[in-house]
């Protein structure tokens, strides 16, 4: 005779609860913070030393970290999905065996794009004007050792392990600054600057990968299914490529077009003005894997999600705006110093273009998170025209700003209405898990 089996019910994990939320908040984002502080403080410190001329190069290979680094966030994206899937399944101890399992993956694609990277470095070299083959070595390394850092802190986001993800950007945030300041000081140079964003960013790895991968193999996990992460992989890689064109784009076309020194000008602005998008996409840290966990709950959570970000985004963004209007003399002055005044001109109209972009950010991570990625055909279509009108008019800061300004505002609408949308597919009540789904791999 069968002993029937005993449906236990176990806490629904995903709903939102705004301790539990604020609390995670104030960890996700206090520690975001102090490092994207210490970022800019490594710009400020670094345009001093180095100059306008070669900080403008800096700035430039810099935004080409941004661009490829968009692989390292998608990876880390589908990494925080499967990771929250777990733990909203109360299936945490699945998560080292999986980490193990497609590390193996991401490890061959980091250096698949080493390898990309610098078979490119000729030609884009001789575009941006720099030919210096050791920086492009050094800028490789960086690159394939972010894309292995975004994986292992978007999995430890997805875990809920936000503790983990918080030390990693602080002790990241800290030692590229540190580092790069010490080795220009010493003679290196940018040389000096980018190897000391690869020493910082190995050490973040090493804090971000060694507490995820604790824990021997659970008895119930099964292979990850590859295809299907590489589709989800794939399907992010767009939406992150076409956002981060969108963000640093106008950088290649200033550093073709415009003279050195006018090119640092105009970095210098755009590091102050992209305060604004970095700022307000601080709250993705926290919103993501939430949105990512309470997609297997209920509509009324992805709401408040939703709304949560919505008010944090127009509040930061109206506060930027208004300090970078009344105070631009004084923030280049304090920041940059006075060699970089070239840049107070530019850096109202570059403020309204990154508060425009920060807005739809704000409704592209949300959309991501939850895995709805039809938002990639309006970005494709936004760079296309936007590169193609760089190209052709943007010989001037405020012709290529205009340009940007005209297609963010065009997102603003286009994103939000599919954010918004998105909720109906949603469930519209919870779905408790219960105690047979612990011995069921979610893979």
């Amino acid at each position: 005779m069968s002993i029937p089996r005993v449906r236990v019910d176990v806490p629904v994990r995903g709903t939102f609860n705004l301790r539990h939320f604020s609390t995670s908040a104030l960890l996700v984002l206090g520690s975001a913070f102090v490092a994207n502080a210490f970022f800019y403080v490594f710009h400020f410190i670094l345009s001093r030393k180095l100059g306008p001329e070669l900080y403008g190069t800096l700035a430039t290979l810099m935004a080409i970290v941004g661009i490829f680094g968009v692989l390292g966030s998608s990876v880390g994206t589908v990494a925080m999905q499967e990771t929250a899937r777990m733990w909203s399944a109360h299936l945490d101890e699945h998560i080292p065996h999986f980490l193990r399992q497609t590390g193996k993956l991401v490890l061959g694609l980091a250096a698949l794009l080493v390898v990309l990277l610098l078979s490119l470095s000729i030609p884009l070299g001789a575009y941006i004007h720099v030919v210096n083959i050791v920086l492009w070595i050094t800028l490789a390394m960086w690159v394939g050792l972010a894309l292995l850092c975004g994986y292992a802190r978007g999995a430890a986001q997805g875990a809920h392990r936000f503790w983990v993800f918080a030390c990693s950007m602080v002790s990241e945030g800290v030692l590229r600054v540190v580092l790069a300041a010490t080795f220009v000081t010493a003679g290196f140079a940018i040389e000096g600057a980018l190897g000391g964003l690869v020493c910082a960013v190995f050490v973040g790895l090493l804090i971000a990968v060694v507490p995820m991968l604790s824990g021997r193999r659970h008895e119930a996990s099964k292979e990850p299914d590859h295809l299907r992460l590489g589709g989800d992989a794939l399907k992010v890689l767009a939406v992150n490529v076409a956002a981060s064109a969108l963000l640093f784009i106008d950088m290649l076309f200033a550093k073709h077009y415009f003279s050195g020194v006018q090119a640092g000008y105009f970095g210098a602005a755009g590091t102050v003005a992209k305060t604004i998008p970095y700022g307000v996409g601080l709250i993705a840290l926290i919103t993501m894997p939430t949105a990512a966990a309470a997609r297997h709950t209920n509509r009324e959570s992805l709401k408040h999600i939703l709304r949560v970000a919505g008010i944090f985004a127009v509040s930061a963004i109206s506060l930027a705006l208004l300090i970078i209007a009344l105070f631009s003399p004084q923030l280049i002055g304090i920041t940059y110093g006075p060699h970089y005044s070239g840049a107070i001109p530019i850096m109202r109209l570059y403020a309204i273009d990154e508060a425009l972009l920060a807005m739809w950010i704000v409704a592209s991570s949300y959309l991501v998170a939850i895995a709805q990625y039809r938002l990639v055909w309006y970005l494709f279509a936004a760079v296309v025209i936007e590169a193609a009108c760089m190209a052709l008019f943007g010989l001037t800061p405020t012709r290529l700003l205009s340009i940007a300004i005209a297609v963010n505002a065009l997102l603003v609408p286009a994103m939000w209405i599919l954010a918004l949308g998105s909720l109906r597919d949603a469930p519209q009540a919870a779905n408790p898990p219960r105690a047979e789904a612990f011995n069921e791999s979610p893979l």
